[in-house]
């Protein structure tokens, strides 16, 4: 298998393999900054909510940080009304989640492009294999054709090795960033319940 996919780089459907070494590149860069930042956003939640609610409060300046869920934390509490307090949380949360699936769906389309691109290069290959049969003797068009069939057929093996990583790793960070998402919509509802309960 690995020796098809390596003639393949050599063969009629060069280009597109090629194409797809760039594509696995970028996945990979995608996978390993998202997986970074999701990691730097995680917090303990109940320490930082707790810090939060003590803030409210005393009355004093909200406590530090720059994950999604410090910076929602921050906004609500930057209002001294908890019901304006909880639609600048809204409005921080939006921002939130646009910074923590950022790229994210980048691995979803990589999957379907590189699938494409690897039936386009062995479509393509395949066409280049029997367009040369006419070069060739009669006697060796059967071993001609069944090595450029094999060459070109590595492509969509390899389209399929981009692809099939490529959903593994959008599912994971998708999930790792809906479990962040869910986090912060529990710690702003209730630091919301704790100042409403406060103030009256």
């Amino acid at each position: 298998m690995i020796r098809y996919l390596l003639d393949a780089f050599s063969g009629p459907a060069a280009v597109f393999m090629y194409a797809l070494l760039g594509i696995l590149a970028f996945a990979i860069a995608v996978f390993i900054e998202r997986t970074l930042t999701l990691w730097r956003c995680r917090v303990d939640a109940p320490t930082v909510l707790g810090a939060a609610e003590k803030a409210a409060a005393s009355g004093e300046k909200p406590p530090g940080g720059d994950t999604p869920l410090e910076r929602v934390l921050q906004a609500g509490l930057a209002q001294a009304d908890p019901e304006l307090g909880w639609d600048a949380m809204q409005s921080a949360a939006v921002e939130a989640e646009q910074r923590i699936r950022q790229r994210i769906p980048y691995l979803a389309a990589v999957a379907s492009i590189s699938t494409m691109v690897g039936l386009f290069g062995t479509v393509y290959g395949l066409i280049q294999a029997f367009g040369a049969m006419g070069d060739v003797a009669a006697a060796q068009r059967a071993a001609a054709l069944s090595s450029g069939s094999s060459t070109a057929m590595a492509s969509t093996a390899f389209g399929l090795f981009v692809a099939i990583p490529s959903l593994a790793a959008h599912s994971f960070l998708d999930s790792q960033a809906r479990a962040l998402l869910a986090q912060i919509e529990v710690a702003a509802g209730r630091l919301h319940v704790f100042r409403r309960a406060a103030r009256s």
